[in-house]
């Protein structure tokens, strides 16, 4: 009995790092944020009800369920980890938020985001400069970008928070074309 209860104790814990320590190779480790961060990054995002809100690599989810509570967005969430994505859809299904959200297991660098009003990342340097600037030619060009702790380079912000850890870009500066050019 004592080395089946050892086993599944080693198993967790086995499991338990590679949720944590195998995403780092891949740029996009987790790191579980606190409630207060949460609210912090929904507020400075200036979500609208009905904004589709996309998070990429949006781990247990809990992003998106925040923003669809608070603001009455619309979440669309890509996680590459099979057990998170089980334990995001568990959560949505225990928030009663199954007709507000969806996640989808996939990788984020193949990831639709053309119907994306504001698309929310926290990612590695290493994983922003993988993404951008591709990712901008399939994103609407009124669409917001929110990234919390590492700035995509080569872009300017229009806002920063006061902590600098949150960043605004807003894709209408730079990809508009006027009657004057």
């Amino acid at each position: 009995m004592l080395t089946i209860f050892s086993i599944l104790v080693l198993m967790f814990f086995i499991l338990l790092a590679g949720m944590a320590i195998i995403p780092v190779f891949f740029g996009a480790p987790w790191h579980p944020l606190s409630d207060e961060n949460i609210n912090r990054i929904i507020k400075f995002a200036s979500l609208r009800p009905g904004e589709k809100f996309y998070d990429l690599g949006s781990g247990d989810g809990r992003v998106l369920i925040a923003a669809s509570k608070k603001r009455f967005v619309r979440g669309v969430g890509v996680e590459i980890d099979p057990i998170k994505v089980l334990l995001s859809k568990y959560l949505i299904l225990t928030g009663k938020l199954t007709n507000k959200i969806s996640i989808h297991r996939g990788n984020m660098f193949d990831f639709d985001v053309s119907d994306a009003d504001v698309i929310y990342l926290y990612l590695t340097h290493q994983a922003l400069d993988r993404l951008f600037p591709e990712i901008l030619d399939r994103m609407k060009p009124s669409a917001r970008i929110i990234c919390y702790r590492f700035c995509v380079r080569n872009l300017e912000p229009a806002k920063i928070n006061k902590d600098n850890n949150l960043f605004l870009y807003n894709l209408t500066k730079g990809r508009t074309v006027n009657k004057y050019s």
